[in-house]
């Protein structure tokens, strides 16, 4: 009889289900668990090309942004700007920003450092023939090149990057900066990025050169990503490899699930939620980076546009729609010709975009105008790069523009200032030079400047010799170009605010020789009036001599017949030799008077008595007075004050004086006709009055008497009261005109009193020829 189960089979359908259930729960739960597993590394696969992509293009951006470092320090290099001192300055400044970057050095066309900061920084370098060639190949062909990965003592691998410095047809020499690779990691992987990975640099043959984590890290299959690093190139690639956190995979669960099925999947819904809070923590992150992004682009005052490779337009930010006009919607999905170009410069914009889907992009960029909704015209600086997407490929360009109407604007305004300066600079008959205080090197000079002192070169560092030893606001003569030159000179601060000086010098030469002219011709006219103030003295003269004459007779013929008679005595004789001998001193005293008076010389001063002067001067008008009735006036307070002075000058000026006065009442009662002759003492000043009662000179008239060749008289040259004035400022004094309240005119000469007055220097000669 066969033996029947313990169970029903309905009942063991029913023991045997949470078993079946149990296992079909497992095996779900696996299936689950690896197909998330799977998703797991397909994102996080993703996101590390994502991140080394953007990795890869910051220290890329990095390595061009050395590399425009070098190319200004080249141009400034073939302009001249750059020193070494400089040169120097520059390098420490540039390497206390990129702590990566561990020498820059200035090489000729062998790779040897002629300029190098640190010293001996570039010495290693020259260990490395690999290294060296591509710096010759540089400096030959006149482009930028970079060297292979080296090993640098102390800071392991290094690449260096070169610039020529290209003049013309030839290169004057190559900038180099040594990178450090460990040192370019350091700096510029953020530390989310090496939370998350351990990012290196790899050669041709899968060696690690530099790392950041510098710990080993297992290989992570296929969670790690390689990517071509250029520059420098030579086979260097950039990798990334994701730490390994431990996934739990449970490979025996099945033996664990008789343990106990609860605690699976207890420990299965624990797992699934810390993965859950993972990735909504991942989603959160990646949310804020977006939105950070995002507010990012709309700060920007730069446009961004981007488009696909046929040239559809897929992204507008906030400030590109602000500069056109247009709404997003309206602009995205367009293609060319787009609303915002203007008709005048299509044809422009269609070149310009065309080149833009070339890949064509200058380094300056593209300069266009485009016009907004409103039509209003504005220009623009346009520069494009490829869009690359997630996986690398190139979808489309991405542009950056940024508007530049005002920029423009004020450099035109500033070009037209700047001109406008130049103009009236040039324009200008003085030499005007700016120079440095410091050293005399000279920033600026006008076209007068330029050909005064025949430079030959407009700008550039000369130093402004002829102006160097000059005496600011003096006359000074350049013994080379033979001209003189009235120099003014102001310190005063240059566009830098450093002090500099400011020096205008005016060709005098024709005004100095016209002066010396003038001064001849005064010469001539103070000798011929002179003389003529001798032809009207003549009668004086007669008059004064014959009464020392006619003494002089009438003592030696009463000599003779009282000699002859012999009824004199000795002391009697004596005493009339006497008389004769002090009539002839007369008689020569009369003499020597006219012949200085009339005699042309050089102003010579030595001290002289007021009476003496006027006691000359009243001898010889005696005839004119006499002649046209004209009744004397003394009032002398201070005769015996004397004079540091030339004493003919000094007597002409009143012998002009008296003679005017004299001449003015000619036609006057006779009874009227008065001449008073004053002098008094002021201080340290010595008046010296002439007063007449003539017809008087009318106010408008005053200031005309002094002018050359400005006269009242029908005979007259109008030299007389000019040349008065001239010899009274010579001595330091004045020389005015007044009228006399009862009639007339008072003319009044003021001297200072001084002991004794230096002779003129040879610095102020001219002032003395003038005289």
């Amino acid at each position: 009889m066969k033996r029947q189960s313990h169970l029903p089979r309905p009942d063991r359908w029913l023991w045997a289900m949470p078993n079946l259930a149990l296992i079909c729960f497992l095996a779900v739960g696996v299936a689950l668990l690896l197909f998330i597993r799977h998703n797991e590394r397909e994102r996080q696969h993703d996101e590390l090309i994502e991140d080394v992509l953007w990795q890869e293009q910051a220290l890329r951006s990095e390595l061009v942004g050395r590399q425009n470092q070098l190319e200004t320090l080249a141009h400034d290099y073939v302009r001249g700007d750059l020193s070494e001192g400089s040169f120097y300055g520059r390098a420490s400044t540039i390497m206390a920003a990129n702590s990566e970057i561990l020498a820059i050095a200035l090489t000729n066309e062998y790779g040897d450092a002629i300029w190098s900061y640190p010293a001996q920084a570039m010495e290693p370098l020259q260990l490395h023939p690999a290294a060296i060639e591509p710096l010759q190949r540089s400096a030959r062909i006149g482009l930028a090149a970079s060297t292979p990965p080296f090993d640098y003592p102390g800071a392991g691998q290094a690449i260096a990057l070169a610039v020529p410095a290209v003049q013309g047809n030839s290169t004057l020499g190559s900038f180099v900066a040594v990178v450090s690779l460990k040192g370019l990691l350091r700096t510029y992987v953020p530390w989310w990025i090496a939370k998350r990975y351990q990012i290196g640099f790899v050669d041709i043959e899968g060696q690690t050169l530099a790392a950041r984590p510098e710990q080993a890290v297992p290989d992570a299959g296929p969670l790690s990503y390689d990517i071509a690093f250029d520059p420098p190139g030579y086979g260097l690639r950039l990798r990334a490899k994701v730490f390994q956190t431990g996934w739990p995979f449970w490979q025996h669960a099945l033996y664990w699930v008789l343990a106990g099925l609860s605690a699976l999947m207890l420990w299965s819904l624990w797992v699934l939620k810390r993965h859950m809070r993972e990735r909504l923590s991942a989603e959160r992150a990646m949310l804020r980076e977006m939105n950070m992004r995002q507010a990012l682009e709309d700060s920007l005052v730069s446009g961004v546009f981007a488009t696909d490779r046929e040239g559809r337009t897929l992204h507008v930010n906030r400030a590109f729609c602000r500069m056109v006009g247009f709404d997003a919607e309206q602009l995205l999905g367009g293609i060319p010709p787009f609303p915002y170009w203007p008709a005048e410069a299509r044809s422009q914009c269609e070149q310009v975009f065309a080149a833009i889907l070339r890949g064509e992009c200058p380094v300056n960029g593209f300069s266009l105008r485009y016009q907004r909704q409103s039509g209003e015209r504005f220009d623009v600086r346009l520069y494009s790069s490829p869009l690359i997407d997630g996986d690398g490929r190139h979808t489309g360009w991405v542009a950056s523009m940024t508007d530049v109407t005002e920029l423009k604007r004020e450099r035109e305004a500033l070009k037209a200032s700047h001109e406008r300066f130049v103009a009236v600079l040039n324009g200008l008959d003085a030499a005007v030079a700016v120079t440095d205080r410091r050293n005399g090197e000279l920033l600026l000079s006008n076209r007068a400047f330029r050909e005064a002192f025949r430079l030959n070169r407009p700008d550039g560092p000369l130093c402004a010799l002829p102006l160097r030893h000059a005496e600011p606001d003096d006359e000074w003569y350049d013994p080379i170009l033979g001209r003189w030159y009235q120099h003014h000179r102001r310190e005063t601060l240059w566009v830098d605010q450093s002090n500099v000086w400011l020096d205008i010098a005016t060709d005098v030469t024709e005004r100095k020789q016209a002066a010396d002219r003038e001064r001849q011709q005064t010469e001539r006219l103070q000798q011929t009036a002179r003389l003529i103030a001798m032809g009207e003295i003549a009668s004086s003269l007669a008059h004064e001599l014959n009464q020392p004459l006619a003494a002089i007779s009438s003592y030696s013929t009463a000599c003779r017949n009282l000699v002859s008679s012999g009824q004199i005595s000795p002391t009697e004789l004596d005493g009339a030799l006497e008389k004769i001998a002090e009539q002839s001193r007369r008689a020569g005293a009369i003499i020597r008077g006219i012949r200085e008076f009339v005699q042309k010389r050089e102003p010579k001063r030595s001290a002289c008595a007021v009476g003496d002067l006027l006691d000359t001067v009243l001898s010889l008008l005696a005839a004119p007075l006499n002649r046209y009735y004209v009744r004397l006036v003394e009032l002398r307070q201070a005769d015996d004050t004397e004079l540091y002075a030339d004493k003919v000058m000094l007597e002409q000026v009143l012998f002009n004086l008296c003679k005017n006065g004299i001449e003015a009442m000619v036609d006057s009662p006779q009874e009227s006709r008065e001449l008073t002759v004053e002098t008094h003492r002021r201080g340290e000043w010595l008046d010296l009055i002439v007063a007449d009662r003539g017809p008087g000179i009318p106010a408008e008239e005053v200031e005309k008497l002094f002018r050359p060749f400005y006269t009242t008289k029908a005979e007259g040259m109008g030299m007389g009261l000019n040349i008065c004035r001239t010899i009274v400022e010579h001595h330091q004094g004045r020389l005015v005109v007044e009228a006399r309240p009862d009639g007339g005119s008072r003319f009044i000469v003021s001297l200072p009193i001084t002991e004794r007055r230096p002779e003129p220097s040879a610095a102020n000669a001219s002032l003395v020829h003038r005289l």
